[in-house]
């Protein structure tokens, strides 16, 4: 059920985002958030929270990378078809 709020110096419709599931794009610099509904429509939300929880699910195919010094969240190395590095031991 959305409300009624003064968002920015105008009305605007505000529906709680809470247990909602989207998908976390990048374009160029700038992330938003897509959110699928019914069918194939879509809207996508400019992300302004600073400090917003995420989860990512199980069968995302993500994983994070780290040589110690950079750290990057990307598609898990079956996506990329990467090879085990020889120190992979050690």
């Amino acid at each position: 059920m959305s409300e009624k709020y003064i968002y920015e110096g105008r009305s605007v419709d505000a529906i709680s985002a809470a247990g909602v599931k989207g998908i976390l794009i990048r374009s160029g610099s700038e992330y938003f958030l897509r959110v699928y509904g019914d069918g194939s429509t879509f809207i996508d939300y400019e992300i302004r929270h600073d400090d917003l929880s995420v989860t990512i699910d199980s069968d995302e195919l993500a994983a994070f990378y780290s040589d110690g010094e950079h750290h990057t969240l990307d598609h898990s190395p079956s996506v990329f078809d990467l090879k085990k590095a020889a120190d992979n031991d050690k």
